[in-house]
């Protein structure tokens, strides 16, 4: 039942071209154990026929509230939701991402019972394109560590989708930066971190689905400068001196072609007995990369089933 006083949490999901995954995503959201929410949604100017899906889904449900606008990007975006946003707490939900059950009301009941603390998150599972799973997260639990991890850019000890912020923490902090082009969660975190405890939970909130499209394939290495100074300034919010020599996590990040992300996600689904999975990948593969030997050597074994 919905709370007759309206509702207790604002879920804001920014949408742009995830027609492919978007079903998933809001269904996610619209089946939680926790119902007292509203579901914002902002359609960012997509291009795909993510339009078409959320006019049906707006239909559906009377707990979504569907806006579009002209393509903004994610961060001015995000802090328009949280503009919209009628509740006290916020949770960020990506529209190529799945919700676990029960993330509203464990992150909802855990900030009524601590004070202390301005944001929540939890573990995560990253999932391939096709929702096989890849691995599971073991993020840190306490503030101390969390915050730490941050300080060194690792954006995925605090994950923003499986996370739920006090509003007005969130809006007295200056929302999200629209200035980064990347980490601009974790730069908010950091802000918010100032006010108040972050914590994560021991729970499976997400199900984080990689694909050739998503930010974290496709990031830019000229962008570490640019990140680096991001970092410092949250080392001097706090009266501290980022190290000199300090190396970001991006100057060591393996690049991998589509071709070879395919390969792993299609390696993986065989590896798990999802053989249906796996002749998707080997149908992608064939058609995408005809000439390679390791598309063939991978066809064969995904037909074989081992």
């Amino acid at each position: 039942m919905m709370n007759t006083e309206g509702p207790l949490v604002s879920v804001i999901m920014p949408v742009f071209n995830a027609a492919l995954y978007l079903d998933e995503a809001i269904e996610s959201i619209l089946r939680q154990t926790f119902t007292d929410f509203e579901l914002i949604i902002i359609n960012d100017g997509s291009t795909d026929y993510s339009s078409e899906l959320l006019k049906q889904w707006e239909g559906k449900d009377n707990r979504i509230r569907l806006f579009s606008q002209k393509n903004k990007g994610r961060a001015i975006t995000r802090n328009r939701g949280l503009e919209l946003a009628s509740t006290g707490y916020v949770a960020m939900m990506d529209a190529d991402d799945i919700a676990a059950p029960n993330r509203l009301q464990l992150c909802y009941e855990y900030l009524e019972n601590h004070h202390d603390v301005v944001a929540v998150s939890g573990q995560y599972e990253t999932i391939c394109m096709y929702g096989v799973q890849l691995e599971t997260s073991s993020t840190p639990l306490e503030h101390e560590d969390i915050e730490r991890s941050l300080l060194q850019d690792l954006g995925a000890v605090f994950i923003q989708g499986a996370s739920m912020i006090r509003k007005s923490v969130a809006i007295t902090a200056g929302g999200y930066d629209p200035s980064y082009e990347l980490g601009e969660d974790t730069d908010l975190f950091l802000r918010v971190a100032l006010k108040g405890k972050l914590m994560n939970l021991p729970e499976v909130f997400l199900y984080y689905r990689e694909h050739p499209d998503a930010i974290t394939n496709i990031v830019n290495k000229n962008l570490i400068p640019h990140c680096i100074q991001r970092v410092n300034k949250a080392w001097d919010d706090r009266g501290l001196t980022l190290d000199e020599n300090f190396e970001h996590w991006l100057e060591n990040l393996p690049e991998r072609t589509v071709q070879q992300k395919l390969l792993l996600w299609g390696w993986n689904s065989l590896r798990k007995g999802r053989v249906d999975i796996s002749r998707r990948y080997a149908k992608k593969l064939i058609f995408s990369h005809p000439l390679s030997v390791d598309s063939y050597r991978f066809s064969y074994c995904a037909i074989r089933g081992r």
